[in-house]
């Protein structure tokens, strides 16, 4: 199997990042966007921006509609819309979100083998626990780290350390997956080999310059 390879033997633990790697969330997180500039008399984002501007989080997300409608994203502004995204996107959060081809077959087959899997991401953790019981993914990845669990988040490799000490493994038994340079340098920093997937939220770049230790087109390709 492709991931003894990275580990010369099977993984005790899976890591995942949840945007861009097992769903597609930018439906529901363009709508909130877009609502949340609507309120403040400002025009809408659309679906193709907001794809580009995911990955850091909700605040620096808004930040980005913020300095594309604006030019600046003025801090005490910020203050005032995010709990307008938030109340908005809790509301909708799973309506129009999919998850990736191949996502549901690998992640039932790694739970029945054994592996550990736990969600980690920088989106709000009580927004990422939403979608994963929508899922119906909590019996299989029963721990969930959001951006605001800890006191850092990714590319900081503290998420990924506390993932491991909340499965009961050693971080030497785990390997990341994810679909962005952060998830990458996480990883990296982290002392974890990492898998990418090429179809998530890059900012625009190829996810191969980041040098992750494998690229595969979606996640069932790592059951071969």
């Amino acid at each position: 199997m492709l991931l003894e390879q990275l580990l010369g033997r099977q993984p005790e633990a899976l890591l995942f990042d949840l945007d861009g790697t097992l769903i597609d969330s930018v439906p529901d997180l363009a709508s909130a966007v877009d609502h949340t500039l609507k309120s403040a008399d400002l025009p809408v984002a659309g679906e193709a921006l907001v794809r580009g501007w995911v990955g850091n989080g909700a605040r620096k997300l808004l930040a980005r509609a913020l300095e594309h409608c604006c030019g600046r994203a003025d801090e005490a502004e910020l203050d005032r819309l995010l709990p307008v995204f938030f109340e908005v996107y809790e509301q909708c959060c799973a309506e129009h979100t999919v998850a990736y081809a191949g996502v549901e077959t690998a992640l039932q087959h790694w739970h029945q083998a054994g592996i550990r899997l736990a969600c980690v991401t920088n989106k709000p953790e009580r927004f990422a626990l939403k979608i994963i019981r929508h899922f119906a993914w909590a019996e299989w990845m029963p721990v969930v780290l959001g951006g605001d669990s800890l006191a850092q988040k990714k590319p900081s490799p503290e998420p990924l350390w506390e993932a491991c000490r909340r499965l009961g493994v050693a971080s030497t038994g785990a390997i990341m997956v994810g679909d962005s340079v952060n998830d990458v340098q996480a990883a990296r920093a982290a002392g974890m080999p990492v898998i990418a997937v090429p179809y998530g939220y890059n900012y625009g770049s190829d996810i191969r310059e980041a040098g992750p230790d494998l690229v595969v087109s979606q996640l069932d390709e790592l059951l071969t």
